[in-house]
């Protein structure tokens, strides 16, 4: 009996409390990508269709033209819209573009060596890959979005060679769908290289007559190439056109020319050749 009176007393203020309740008013925002957003366009751009938009839970948010079909002001619901999709960040269209971070190469050089009379063998055979950890800082500016196109130089931090540098003119082209904030671009890069570090020959030693025998040689080597590169990238986009890139790149040199440091009259016969990886991580703003 206490319950039937409960339900009775009970129902009609849950009725009563559903008429009363306020409508919910929001700007809707209909993107490209078939997700709604729900909130308020805090300003317009009519020139470019630029808008500048706060969503319910006061996250802003700056959408280009190209991000959105269309938008509706003031519509009305009467319940709070709690599924919102999230939000395509905006990436950079014809920005300028700046970056710093931090990578390492397999810095692969081959000298190519081939013996003579007296330069009997090398230390080195074959590619031999040097690792260093490179400071990279660069430059650069997108076209129409898809399209990127900068300058960049890699300073040795640590690791071998004894010195090494690289300068880039790098290319990107980004192909994916645009429809979630992790965007997908391949690189291709054309770079000068610069390393130096020491090669060790045997020579005959003409000390140790009538016994044939052998002495080393070292010699300080100047390596510089010039290196083409393709790989793939990803970008992680952040706010306020901020993001991060993580890129892996194969190079192979397309020129390279060597010196050796030595006051020695006879060198050793080499033909340099380079090749390699780079692994990428960067931060743009």
């Amino acid at each position: 009996m206490r319950l039937l009176v409960f339900i009775f007393l009970f129902v009609p203020f849950l009725s009563g409390a559903q008429a009363t309740k306020k409508p919910v008013i929001y700007d809707v925002v209909h993107l490209k990508t078939g997700k709604i957003l729900f909130g308020e366009i805090i300003e317009f751009n009519q020139k470019d269709g630029d808008l500048t938009f706060r969503d319910q839970y006061n996250r802003m948010y700056s959408l280009s033209r190209e991000m959105y079909d269309f938008f509706e002001e003031d519509k009305i619901y009467r319940k709070r819209v709690k599924n919102v999709d999230s939000l395509v960040r905006a990436r950079k269209i014809d920005e300028l573009d700046f970056h710093v971070g931090l990578n390492t190469l397999f810095a692969g050089t081959d000298p190519g060596f081939k013996p003579d009379d007296y330069y009997l063998s090398s230390n080195q055979n074959g590619m031999f890959y040097y690792t260093p950890i490179c400071l990279s800082l660069g430059f650069g500016k997108y076209i129409h979005r898809q399209h990127y196109v900068g300058l960049s130089t890699d300073l040795k931090a640590l690791g071998d060679p004894a010195i090494f540098s690289q300068y880039n003119f790098n290319y990107r082209f980004q192909y994916d769908a645009m429809k979630n904030n992790v965007a997908r671009y391949i690189p291709i890069t054309l770079s000068y290289q610069n390393l130096a570090d020491n090669e060790t020959f045997q020579v005959p030693d003409l000390t140790m007559p009538p016994f044939p025998s052998t002495m080393e040689k070292t010699f300080e080597s100047n390596v510089s190439s010039l290196n083409l590169g393709i790989g793939h990238g990803f970008s992680f986009i952040g706010k306020d056109l901020h993001y991060f890139n993580l890129e892996i790149l194969i190079y192979k040199g397309l020129f390279t020319k060597h010196t050796l440091v030595t006051n020695e009259l006879t060198l050793p016969n080499l033909n340099y050749q380079t090749a390699g990886a780079q692994l990428k991580l960067s931060y743009h703003f």
